[in-house]
């Protein structure tokens, strides 16, 4: 007698509302979330003091900083990028729980209409950052940010529309491959995008952050030099002092300010330097600090 061949059983249907969630673990592929946003921050703080430095003339590789005074130039500078992410992930992990805890198994034909409408949205903001890379005219005069956004939400937007629309109902197709490539394709892109994005934020961070401190040079700390020899080719904004042969460092140099000292040097702006001077060219003066040269930092007179 021939035993009868045993059915397997079928497997219970996944929940829809935690496919999402669980495939975003493919972003470990590309490194742990909390390793990408910090190495996002950090790339931000460091165009951010790159452009700050650069608005002065000094190419940040001049200035031979450690990469623990790098960190602390950028960090100042990170905190309302680290809240910006941070609120964004939070509104993103919340509408995510919204529309799969509630709208997306007892509304399906809303919940299409909605992951269609949110796949458009995702279609706009592809075509924007396509303009964006393609015609030169609008990336030099468009909003700084706009296209590496616009290229950051576009993929992630269109795969989540594409899924809302795909798995909208009780029961939930099995993901193909086409899915599965389209999902690490938006994390890669959204990834690519948001570096670019730091970069291109950062460096009007930057900027705006160096034009502050140029319109604000009479507040730091007066820094007064006393050499032993004459400085040669010193900008015509500061008031040099000779006390003759009897006295060891001889010469006095004022109305100075300080940008970093570091690798043996001194990075100096004459105190009457500003934005608008047709002198910018020497904003920067570089001496070396060594035994020959003696600081005094007079700091700022309050009434």
């Amino acid at each position: 007698m021939r035993a009868e061949r045993r059915r397997p059983a079928e497997e219970p249907a996944p929940d829809p509302a935690q496919d999402w969630t669980q495939r975003l673990a493919a972003l470990s592929t590309f490194g742990p979330p909390t390793t990408l946003i910090a190495a996002v921050l950090i790339w931000y703080g460091y165009v951010a003091t790159l452009q700050r430095f650069r608005y002065f003339g000094v190419d940040l590789q001049l200035t031979e900083l450690a990469n623990q005074d790098l960190l602390k130039f950028g960090v100042e500078v990170a905190y309302p990028a680290a809240a910006l992410l941070l609120l964004i992930a939070l509104v993103v992990l919340g509408a995510h729980a919204l529309i799969s805890g509630t709208i997306l198994p007892s509304r399906p034909r809303q919940a299409r209409r909605l992951g269609v409408g949110i796949a458009l949205i995702g279609l706009a903001l592809l075509v924007r950052a396509l303009v964006g890379l393609l015609s030169t005219e609008v990336a030099r005069n468009e909003t700084p940010g706009v296209t590496p956004l616009s290229l950051t939400a576009c993929a992630p937007l269109l795969v989540y529309g594409f899924w809302l629309a795909r798995h909208a109902g009780t029961q939930e197709p099995a993901m193909d491959g086409i899915e599965r490539g389209g999902r690490l394709a938006a994390i890669a892109i959204g990834v690519m995008g948001l570096f670019w994005a730091a970069n291109s934020l950062a460096g009007e961070v930057g900027i705006a952050r160096a034009y502050d401190d140029a319109k604000n040079l009479g507040k730091l700390p007066e820094v007064v030099i006393y050499t032993k020899e004459p400085l040669v080719d010193v900008p015509q904004e500061t008031r040099h002092a000779d006390f003759g042969d009897k006295v060891a460092y001889r010469h006095r140099y004022q109305n100075l300010r300080l940008l970093p000292a570091s690798g043996g040097r001194l990075f100096l702006i004459p105190l009457t330097w500003k934005p608008t001077d047709s002198t910018a060219r020497i904003s920067t003066f570089v001496i070396p600090y060594d035994e020959n040269v003696r600081l005094q930092l007079i700091p700022q007179r309050t009434r």
